[in-house]
Order: structure tokens, then C-alpha cells, then sequence
């Protein structure tokens, strides 16, 4: 089952913008030299700008390694992290320091064996990690991605709202039901038994969704728990504190994601659902994003990041503490200029930390086939690849294990981050 469908937005002709330029080169004798691009400013509170279709989208050929990595900023964590940084590393320009060493962080989107489900219960039943079903099959899941070289996997934990969560009767929470903890030690078991490193998304967007209720359980619809500053509190302090209070520096996380592409959420930058009534503004949801990262380095003791649906959007996470990126890609992107990350180098997004590819299609795309993706992300300077989903997708399918765990052989020294006991 896969998340999110992939809206584009809709494109403004350019017919007289190519005229303009053309009179204008004339004019100045034809001088084709480029002008100088202005840095963007580091936090856009004003709606995105329209995309504007490429004039042309060759598949860009692959660059080759350099001998010398070049100087990047470092990106220091705050709060509990600080002295962990992300540093340049070899053969590519970023990298995620962590257990000891500067890595990049090949793996895959689990993204879920339930959506919803996997952490919690509800009125359908409490089957979440720690049922010794789901245990077994997860278990057998991350001995597959461990034996083809995966060391790092997104998995999604609250999603919408449908279980974990205990709400009061003005829809505010109040804390964890009583299986989330047994989930979460059986989920870290897991993981740390196979050298696994978890980026656990705290809320996927569709927690902003308008409620629907299916047998007994609602789905969505709270959009009004983020819309204010008590609301936020709220599931700062009831719900993600007393997680990350808990599991403090466990060895098997590497960080928390505050949401999966809130952009689909904002009015004033991004593209709304049509899903959600409440959009939230960018600088509501800031507001939310920095008491999350605040908590994440203070209580947790972890990372920090957000995951980013289209390239376009990053500069506005930008200030919050993140300690890496995360950016989001599908084919829809590759033919407009201001979405196509494929055929951008990571230094050219001007972000102050590392990035890391959250989403790429595993399988079916007209883009790239998976090791090309590989190879792109890495060559290309990004701090790691995610390719989604490894519970195949209806849509973009599943890696190929001998794509996968070939690859990962081939960088095993910059990806292969030791196992802690």
C-alpha cells in the first residue's frame, strides 16, 4: 500500500517568456554566457513559484568520483548530538556521521508492515510489532535487508492517528495506549539484532486528512491538533516525549522524522490535498516542526530530519535544527526544472546540512532503472538513498535484491557502519 498519490502542479505556458529571451539575445549580440544564480534566501514564507517545464531532459551522464572530496559545510547537531557531525566522505560529498565513522546510508522504505498499525492498537485489534505474527514476519523481513547490505530503514510509526494515540474529547492527546512501548522494544530488537539503523517517521500527512471512521476506528482528522500552539504542546509533550524519553540514545535509532511531505498540507507552500479541509500554514507548521527537533535532541537524543516531497520545498526547513535533509523524488518531477533532483548535484540545493534521497521509485520508473539511481544519488553527493518501498508498492514495485545487495558490496567500506553489541 502505498502513501501518498503524486500530484504536479499545474505548469504556466512559457511561450512568451522563450520570445522575451530571444529579442533579449539578439539584443545583446547573442552572449550565452549564464547569469550569476542568487543564493536563496534561507526560509520562503511566500507560495511557491510555479515550475517551469525544461526545454530539455537528457538523462544526465554519470559523473565521475573525485579523487579529493570538496569542502562542504558540517553539519553539527545540537542539543544532546552536539559534537556529531556530517562530514565529507570518500567518493561522494556528504556523509552522516554515526557510530564512530562518516557513513552514507544506503536503504529502503519499510515503510510499514500495517499502516498505522504496527505501533499501537485500536478498535481493530493490538497487532503491532510486538504480536508474535507480525514479529516473525518483520524479523525475516530485516534478516533479507541485512544479508543484502541494507544498514538503514525508514519505517513509519503514528501515520495517520489510527492506533497508539489516546485522544480527550476536544480531539487533544493525551498520551500512548498501552501497546506502543511493546511494539517499540520488539521493532528496536529487531533492528539492532540486524545492524539496522531507523529513521521512525513520527506522522505521516495524513494526519491532517479529514476523519473518516471505519469500523470503529477514526482515520485522520487532526488537523486541529497542529492548528495551535496548545494542540502542539500537546503531542509534543503526552505523546513523542515519553517515547523518546524511553528509548534515549538507543543504539538502533539513528533519528525521528517529524512528517512525511507535510507539504501536502500547507496553503502558502505546497500543493493542499484535496483530502484536507484544514490546510496549516508554513509557519504553523515551523512552529510545530522546531518543538519536534527541539525534543528529538533534548530528550531523544537523536537526529533529527523531515521528509521533504519535492526538492522545490527544502529551503523552507531550512533553521529548524535539522540535522540532515531529506528529499523526496518521482518520475512526475524529472521534466521541470525547479522538481527534476535527479539531474542536480546535492551542493547545488545550497542546504546547510547533508541530504538524503528519503523516496525514489524501486521499480517501474521511466527514469532510471535502481542501480542508476544508486549510482546517481551517490555520485551526485548525496549523504544516502531510500528507495521506495520494500514491501512492494502497487505502483513503483520492490528493489532487486541482486541490484541491491550487488551495490552494496561494491560500497560496503562507505556504508557498512559497525554493529554495537
Amino acid at each position: 500500500m502505498r502513501g501518498p498519490q503524486r500530484y504536479a502542479p499545474t505548469r504556466t505556458p512559457i511561450l512568451l517568456v522563450a520570445l522575451g529571451l530571444v529579442v533579449l539575445a539578439l539584443v545583446s549580440g547573442c552572449d550565452n554566457s549564464p547569469s550569476p544564480v542568487a543564493t536563496p534566501s534561507p526560509i520562503t514564507l511566500a507560495p511557491t513559484s510555479v515550475a517551469t517545464p525544461m526545454t530539455a531532459a537528457p538523462t544526465p551522464t554519470m559523473p565521475q568520483p573525485s579523487t579529493t572530496p570538496r569542502s562542504v559545510p558540517s553539519a553539527t547537531a545540537t542539543g544532546a548530538n552536539s559534537g556529531k557531525q556530517a562530514t565529507p566522505g570518500t567518493g561522494w560529498s556528504q556523509a552522516i556521521n554515526w557510530r564512530g565513522g562518516d557513513w552514507y546510508l544506503l536503504g529502503v522504505n519499510y515503510p510499514y508492515y500495517h499502516y498505522g498499525n504496527d505501533f499501537g492498537g485500536n478498535a481493530w485489534g493490538n497487532y503491532g510489532v510486538h504480536d508474535p505474527a507480525t514479529y516473525a514476519a518483520v524479523d525475516a523481513d530485516f534478516t533479507k535487508l541485512s544479508s543484502l547490505g541494507v544498514r538503514t530503514v525508514r519505517w513509519f510509526v503514528f501515520a495517520d492517528g489510527r492506533a497508539g494515540i489516546m485522544f480527550d474529547a476536544e480531539g487533544l492527546p493525551t498520551g500512548l495506549d498501552e501497546f506502543v512501548m511493546q511494539d517499540f522494544d520488539a521493532a528496536l530488537e529487531i533492528a539492532q539484532k540486524h545492524n539496522i539503523g531507523l529513521n521512525l517517521v513520527l506522522l505521516d500527512f495524513r494526519f491532517m486528512y479529514d476523519a473518516q471512521v471505519e469500523n470503529g476506528v477514526q482515520m485522520g482528522g487532526h488537523a486541529a491538533v497542529l492548528a495551535t500552539p496548545a494542540g502542539q504542546q500537546a503531542l509534543v509533550r503526552n505523546v513523542f516525549e515519553p517515547l523518546f524519553r524511553r528509548y534515549a540514545n538507543h543504539p538502533a535509532i539513528l533519528s525521528w522524522e517529524v512528517m512525511n511531505e507535510p507539504e501536502w498540507t500547507l496553503r502558502d507552500a505546497g500543493t493542499v490535498h484535496k483530502e484536507v479541509s484544514q490546510p496549516s500554514t508554513l509557519a504553523n507548521f515551523r512552529a510545530f516542526a522546531k518543538l519536534t527537533v527541539e525534543a528529538i535532541h533534548n530528550v531523544a537524543g537523536s537526529y533529527a530530519t523531515l521528509g521533504c516531497a519535492d526538492m522545490k520545498w527544502s529551503q523552507n526547513w531550512v533553521g529548524l535544527g535539522l540535522d540532515y535533509y531529506q528529499i523526496h523524488y518521482y518520475d512526475w518531477m524529472q521534466p521541470y526544472s525547479t522538481d527534476n533532483l535527479f539531474a542536480l548535484r546535492a551542493e547545488s540545493l545550497r542546504l546547510d546540512r547533508p541530504v538524503v534521497v528519503g523516496e525514489f521509485p524501486a521499480d517501474h520508473s521511466t527514469v532510471a532503472a535502481l542501480r542508476d539511481y544508486l549510482n546517481i544519488w551517490y555520485m551526485n553527493g548525496y549523504a544516502g538513498a531510500w528507495a521506495w518501498s520494500y514491501r512492494a508498492d502497487a505502483t513503483w514495485g520492490g528493489p532487486d535484491p541482486e541490484v541491491l545487495g550487488s551495490w552494496a558490496d561494491a560500497h560496503k567500506p562507505a556504508l557498512d557502519f559497525p554493529a554495537v553489541p
